[in-house]
């Protein structure tokens, strides 16, 4: 009889536990290994949205009837209110409809409850779950890899899973790239039973507050304020202190939201600062995966940190539970999920920023933008669309062309960057999924080669640069050279994974900036001459400017470079429409032709 696989799953939190659940079902030896005294507690919630449904119900057991059982399971027809502070409507989002599949709902739940349901499953399944103790290292070894245990104690294994959450000690010894960074914003959550605002959901806008709002059943919500602050400032204040300031922020806002906060039990709200990593570029080290949080956090804009937890540990059940050897399905694990979660981290960013509407002109945008879009968050549509088996889906990639617009200025704020900015605008009021890299964070145009091994947002760009149907280049005049800006292209796309270093078949439009016109000519030739060599199709669109435009206004007439850059992106996002909608799409980029 073959013997049986022994995994040790570092942390227990929804990843780790949902991994133990799949792999303890198809009989793989698990243990968890959790450096907290108990499983669960806090009682703030989450949503699981239709993806995260689908892969709790691809894990096995009993995992999607319970998830069923403790959460508040969204009915067709059900919606969420969008409203501003005052408690203006601004639209009714359709929640009961988000799966679109009319079958798999969304569901949010209190994380004490959905821990309790996994731990229940995991258990029955057979594995073994070790509380108070941590996984502090680990050693390979030739057929096996050795976890060491914070009671000094180890654990030889056929695989170590690190889902110990985003300070993950597994991480660190496996890629050492230090610290999450702060995202600008803290969060204070709670819940509360027998408010007036019923059993449904809202999301409540602020200048510098988002409140989010969900029903968990038993006539209890449970809600998340993110507050725009200095890091550190709302931990601080502990519980109580949170709320009471929470309070004193939400004065003249609309009476049953506060009144919502007022009524929380101060032991109920939990307080933290929002934080995140740009894409990792490697998760797995020979027989040692990361999983969750410890892969992949990301902001809670989208709602989906947990969601891509129960994928992950979906995805890495098939893998392991194959009869594939370990570094294999580990390695094809990651494959699979590197690129979609990549995506999601970098579109939660950026709705987040958008969501805290931090001064007028960005509250006012938040605002339009919910009322135009009828819904909260723009990109989460083809991200609820995931099924298991189904390979990598990121956002985007479910009719709306994905556009990467470089800005080639390493001075941040240049105008340089505000063209990109300007330019990436258009593309989404023309559908596109658009994403702006500046000079400054990706080191552009210095590039080495094999800087994403160590520059994270490298590697985060070059995973945006693979999903790209189309890509936009963006130059001062001053750069106004073949050999630099070409060899640097040629530098970054040869760095996506080899051998074919070109941007095969992605609409190319290139910008340049200057006021001298011989160097915008000079400029734009070289931005054609970058396009033609990384074989962009068909020829570059080309447009020269002397300043980032003003902002449209309703019923104005666009000014020239306005006008002249409105129409490049239009052929590029056209062109990237062609692309986007072909069957079977061209390959990814480093894919053998």
């Amino acid at each position: 009889m073959a013997r049986r696989r022994s995994v040790v799953v570092a942390g227990g939190g929804i990843g780790g536990l949902a991994a133990a659940v799949g792999l303890a079902a198809r009989g793989v030896d698990v243990t968890v290994v959790e450096r907290a005294g108990r499983i669960g507690g806090g009682g703030s919630g989450l949503v699981v949205y239709p993806n995260g449904v689908r892969a709790a119900d691809a894990l096995g057991g009993r995992l999607g009837e319970r998830l069923r059982a403790v959460g508040h399971v969204t009915r067709p027809g059900e919606v969420r209110v969008l409203m501003d502070a005052a408690g203006t409507v601004l639209a009714e989002e359709a929640v009961g409809d988000a799966g679109g599949d009319g079958g798999t709902p969304q569901i949010p739940v209190l994380r004490s409850a959905l821990h309790r349901a996994l731990l229940d499953e995991a258990l029955t399944a057979g594995a073994a779950v070790r509380l108070a103790t941590g996984v502090t290292g680990y050693t390979a070894h030739p057929g096996h890899v050795v976890a060491d245990l914070s009671d000094g104690t180890a654990v030889e294994c056929d695989a170590l899973v690190g889902a110990d959450g985003i300070h993950s000690v597994v991480r660190a010894r496996m890629l050492d790239d230090g610290p999450p960074v702060y995202r600008g914003y803290s969060s204070v959550r709670g819940r509360t039973t027998g408010s007036s605002l019923g059993q449904r959901g809202y999301v409540v806008n602020g200048r510098g507050i988002q409140l989010f709002v969900a029903p968990v059943g038993a006539d209890t919500l449970y809600w998340t304020a993110k507050i725009t602050a200095p890091e550190g400032l709302w931990p601080a204040r502990g519980a109580e202190g949170a709320r009471l300031a929470l309070l004193e922020a939400l004065e003249g806002w609309y009476p049953p939201v506060v009144e919502l906060v007022r009524a929380a039990a101060a032991e109920e709200v939990v307080v933290t600062d929002i934080h995140d990593r740009d894409p990792a570029p490697r998760w797995v080290d020979g027989r040692v995966a990361l999983l969750g949080d410890a892969a992949h956090p990301m902001v809670p804009a989208l709602g989906q940190g947990a969601n891509m937890a129960l994928e992950d540990a979906a995805v890495l059940t098939e893998a392991l539970a194959s009869d594939a050897p370990v570094p294999e399905a580990l390695a094809g694990y990651a494959r699979e999920r590197m690129g979609r979660t990549a995506a999601v981290v970098l579109a939660s960013r950026r709705q987040g920023a958008l969501d805290q509407g931090a001064d007028r002109d960005g509250e006012e945008r938040r605002n339009a933008g919910f009322r135009a879009a009828g819904r909260k968050d723009a990109e989460s549509a083809d991200v609820l669309a995931w099924r298991p088996g189904a390979g990598a889906t990121a956002p985007g990639t479910a009719g709306a062309p994905r556009i990467v617009l470089v800005s080639g200025s390493l001075r941040p704020g240049s105008t340089c960057d505000r063209v990109a900015a300007w330019c990436a605008d258009r593309c989404a009021e023309l559908g596109a999924d658009a994403r702006v890299f500046t000079g400054s964070e990706i080191d552009f145009p210095a590039y080495r080669p094999g800087l994403a091994q160590t520059h994270a947002a490298v590697a985060g760009f070059l995973a945006e640069l693979r999903a790209a149907d189309g890509v936009v280049l963006v130059s001062p005049t001053y750069h106004a050279t073949v050999s630099g800006l070409l060899k640097n292209a040629l530098d970054y796309v040869n760095d996506i994974g080899g051998p074919v270093p070109y941007l095969e078949g992605r609409a190319i439009g290139t910008v340049a900036v200057g006021a001298a016109a011989q160097g915008a000519v000079s400029t734009l030739t070289t931005l054609r001459t970058i396009g033609h060599a990384l074989r962009g199709w068909p020829t570059p669109v080309g447009v020269a400017v002397a300043r980032a435009p003003e902002q449209p206004r309703s019923g104005a007439e666009p000014e020239p470079d306005a006008a002249r850059l409105v129409e490049m992106a239009s052929q590029v996002v056209w062109l990237a429409r062609a692309r986007a909608a072909t069957e079977p799409r061209p390959a990814p980029l480093g894919a053998v032709a």
